[in-house]
């Protein structure tokens, strides 16, 4: 997904479980602008433990414009169900409003799932998508909300998808407001990609989605959407032929349009078939008319091995450079791919079985032509003492031309960020600590949003439930979760 801030950039603290530092301490002292103060620690969930929890992460969000602050998680409803909630603040995270359900109306008993924020053209304009399933029925939906007034209130919820079938929405925004919404499809039985769009920012979209894949009886999955300049859109998905096909293995395909996404070429593949390990979960971006593709494969067995990979196109995705390695070891890898102008921005974990894990960054600052650091010595932000798993999961936020901060795990012990203004070239200061776990916690897969008031910080608190579950029926009783969010301001 691309952020967009200018051309291409828009987009009781329970002492049980997490113990914090002070409420307004310093945190980090830096030349410059680098100086913040820790803001105060909001559990979202009102009741204890009621955080529900997805397949696989993000199953969070998080999102910021100046003061105004949206925050979204799941609830438990029931065994089941899943309710999206979301909570809003306007004064930089200080205080938050109520709990508001947003998956209502005829979407309640779903299990909606997997939000992703679009911050929108307007001032304090907002779009969140998801999807939603019937436990009953077994209706998949992709759901569309959209706020005026930056998350407070909302108008009705919107289906995209015209066949009840589909999941795992992909978003991007343009800045003259076109949004394109791609997800999972499996209306003709096997897993297609669909898109919808709207060119007012949301307010209407196509009467009918559109189909992007091609070809009967494949797989195809994970979407990943870009919109460029010119009107171009561009839709990257895992793809898996069927199984009469002679080559089986998985590939990386992206589709083009010239109008906005309203109609699509030909896909056209990107990894070249004799990579080492099947592609998953691609990531696609576009800057100064460049697309850059990341994906990650890996291998179980007798050993274990991941890769991270990365492809650019300079000519609309019809050709593809050799994939470039920029992650091979025994932990699995998970990155997260932004552009922010002309930047593109790249952050992930990487390490091998026997030592912690470490998270590291690079960046271009021409469109992912070429990039600052080799892959070999990649720039690395965590400041290396984390123990056990070390750190993990980078999430990271940009804003306008120079503004980018990571967050991770550590251990999932520690919650941290670090914050740069001027595009990841200095991360003034030591890595901040948001928050540690308290006993018998364990604490999980931050999220970050970034605007002029400072970076805010989401991040999950689970029970350890190791010796807890002594029955049957304990078995079947979820891992109590919390969802906690806190600022890291600027002084």
């Amino acid at each position: 997904m691309t952020a967009k801030p200018n051309r291409k950039s828009f987009v009781r603290a329970g002492l049980l479980l997490v113990a914090v530092l002070g409420a307004h301490a310093a945190c980090s002292k830096g030349g410059g602008s680098g100086s913040y103060d820790l803001g105060p620690i909001k559990r979202l969930n009102d009741t204890e433990g009621l955080s529900g929890t997805f397949s696989w992460p993000y199953y969070t969000a998080i999102t910021a414009r100046g003061g105004n602050v949206v925050a979204a998680w799941l609830n438990r409803n029931g065994p089941r169900d899943r309710d999206l909630m979301l909570r809003s603040s306007s004064d930089a995270g200080d205080t938050w409003s109520g709990e508001q359900l947003m998956n209502d109306g005829e979407y309640q008993r779903t299990v909606s799932v997997v939000p992703k924020f679009a911050p929108l053209p307007g001032e304090n304009d907002l779009l969140v998508v998801w999807h939603a399933r019937r436990n009953v029925a077994g209706q998949k939906f992709v759901l569309a909300r959209r706020s005026e007034d930056f998350g407070r209130t909302w108008a009705p919820v919107q289906r995209l998808n015209s066949v009840t079938q589909s999941f795992l929405p992909s978003i991007d925004v343009d800045p003259d407001g076109t949004v394109l919404v791609a997800y999972s499809d499996e209306r003709n039985i096997e897993r297609d990609i669909y898109a919808n769009r709207s060119t007012d920012a949301g307010r209407t979209w196509l009467q009918e989605d559109v189909r992007i894949d091609r070809g009967a009886k494949q797989e195809s999955d994970a979407p990943s959407v870009a919109l460029g300049e010119g009107g171009r859109a561009y839709v990257a998905w895992e793809q898996r032929p069927n199984r009469t096909a002679e080559d089986r293995r998985a590939l990386v395909q992206v589709a083009s349009s010239t109008d906005q996404g309203k109609s699509w070429e030909e896909p056209r593949r990107v990894n070249p078939p004799d990579m080492p390990a099947s592609p998953m979960w691609p990531a696609l971006v576009e800057a100064k008319g460049i697309l850059t593709a990341a994906w990650t494969g890996g291998v179980t067995g007798d050993s274990t091995q991941s890769w991270l990979w990365l492809s650019t196109s300079a000519d609309h995705g019809a050709t593809w450079s050799v994939p470039q390695v920029v992650y091979e070891g025994s932990v699995q890898t998970f990155f997260q791919l932004l552009t922010s102008g002309d930047r593109v921005y790249l952050v992930w974990h990487a390490g091998d079985a026997q030592r912690p894990s470490a998270v590291y960054f690079n960046a271009s600052d021409d469109g992912g032509a070429t990039w600052r650091q080799p892959w070999t010595a990649p720039l690395r932000i965590d400041d290396g003492k984390a123990p056990g798993d070390g750190a993990r999961h980078p999430r990271m936020a940009v804003l306008d031309a120079n503004g980018v901060a990571v967050t991770w795990q550590e251990n999932e012990q520690r919650i941290r960020v670090r914050i740069s203004d001027d595009g990841g070239r200095t991360w003034p200061g030591e890595p901040v600590e948001v928050a540690t776990a308290g006993e018998k916690k364990t604490v999980r897969y931050p999220q970050v949003a970034l605007s002029g008031k400072g970076a805010f910080v989401l991040w999950e608190a689970w029970a350890d439930m190791t010796g807890q579950r002594k029955s049957l029926a304990d078995l079947e009783k979820p891992t109590p979760r919390d969802v906690y969010v806190r600022g890291v301001k600027r002084r």
